[in-house]
């Protein structure tokens, strides 16, 4: 008799089990996770730069320079992909040095910006050519002097408001 009413207890037991899982009220609501809606918002862009030189060129140096800048730099780069990269690296800090008197922005912002300067053609362009006029001058272990033209006030806005919000 005692095995019986245990049975028929069990049973119950897992029949209120079910209904209160199957309803939206009860013990199990706060167990559910979210409903899963759909994102309305296109997929992020994705940033490239666009290849330069002959793949395979990097050099020893360049390769432990981008290293010590926090890069997972590749065989298959080329010269001038791992020049712009560290020119642009080198442009953005002076930037964000004038702007906001960070030399080394936080690794975030200086990422975006980064994929500012290299997405763009004419500011690949110009920190490219700024970036050989400062080695052949023999500028590279100081702070350079940047020219405030409007590439200089395009990178500046974005990092102003990269940090500022």
């Amino acid at each position: 008799m005692n095995s019986l009413l245990v049975g028929i207890f069990v049973a119950l037991a897992v029949w209120i089990f079910m209904k209160l899982r199957k309803s939206n009220s009860g013990l199990f609501k706060s167990l559910r996770p979210p409903p899963v809606r759909p994102s309305f918002q296109p997929p992020p862009e994705k940033r490239e730069m666009p290849r330069i030189g002959v793949p395979g060129t990097i050099t020893d140096e360049q390769f432990k320079a981008l290293k010590r800048n926090l890069f997972e730099p590749s065989k298959d780069w080329s010269f001038e992909e791992a020049a712009l990269i560290l020119y642009a690296v080198t442009y953005l800090r002076a930037v964000c040095a004038e702007v906001a008197g960070k030399r080394e922005p936080p690794l975030e912002i200086q990422n975006e910006l980064l994929a500012f300067i290299l997405h763009d053609q004419d500011l690949r362009d110009y920190v490219l050519k700024w970036g050989k006029d400062c080695r052949e001058a023999g500028i590279q272990n100081r702070a350079p002097k940047l020219k405030h033209n409007d590439q200089f006030h395009r990178v500046a806005r974005a990092a102003t408001k990269l940090m500022n919000g």
